[in-house]
């Protein structure tokens, strides 16, 4: 998977379904996509918060991709604070998160595995990852191919994917390689976002439920995801 900035509860449920996962780290980078940005809750609209990128060609791969030097970890505790200031779990989380973001980073990618990494540690999860860019692939392979070089270059024999994504590929292609494609439906439970008359708002970033959860809760909810066949 692409490293997505602190991504909400259904990645992890995928970091959680795997012996193995790999940050592919060596792909185009996206704009306008989970790379840099993710959403938080305000007043029980999602909003964006992000971090500022430089501009460079649109062939420039997410590990190439760097973070502005104007950036400001400020900018995004403010926004969070005052959010998320009546969560039980605010003042914790936002001191760790503060702690991940002011140690310098080149790279989006070096911020959000750092990040990925730490998020992990904090619910309780020890899937171990690596980086695509540290793998044996072929630069010019694209696509299914491509993704098959990375299995095939980590020894794995099952290949795991969100289960919105799995139109991009072929299980007869996988079965021909030896690798099985599996498909992963994410199981997102609902929790209380602070107000009992507002509907529930799913599929923000994991620091919303961090922020209304403690750490073990929410690790229990990320072993939830259910992994089918494809």
């Amino acid at each position: 998977m692409q490293p997505y900035f602190l991504p909400y509860l259904g990645y992890f449920q995928l970091i959680a379904a795997v012996d193995c996962f790999v940050i592919y780290d060596n792909v185009q980078f996206i704009k306008n996509g989970w790379i840099d940005r993710n959403r938080y809750l305000l007043g029980q609209e999602p909003k964006w918060f992000r971090v500022p990128l430089t501009k460079g060609p649109h062939t420039q791969q997410i590990m190439e991709k760097r973070i502005s030097a104007g950036f400001d970890p400020g900018d995004i505790l403010n926004q969070l604070s005052f959010a998320y200031r009546r969560a039980p779990h605010a003042p914790r989380m936002l001191v760790w998160l503060e702690a991940l973001l002011v140690e310098p980073a080149q790279s989006i990618a070096e911020l959000n595995e750092r990040i990925l990494r730490a998020c992990c540690n904090l619910i309780g999860l020890q899937t171990p990852i690596t980086r695509a860019s540290d793998l044996p692939i072929c630069a010019d392979s694209k696509a299914q191919d491509r993704v098959l070089e990375v299995v095939q270059a980590s020894a794995g024999t099952h290949y795991l994917n969100p289960f919105n994504g799995g139109h991009l590929y072929q299980a007869e292609v996988f079965q021909q390689a030896g690798i099985t494609l599996e498909l992963l439906k994410a199981t997102l439970p609902d929790y209380h976002q602070g107000s009992d008359e507002q509907p529930f708002v799913p599929g923000l970033s994991i620091l919303d439920a961090l922020m209304h959860n403690d750490p073990q809760t929410v690790g229990a909810w990320a072993k939830r995801g259910e992994v089918i066949r494809a």
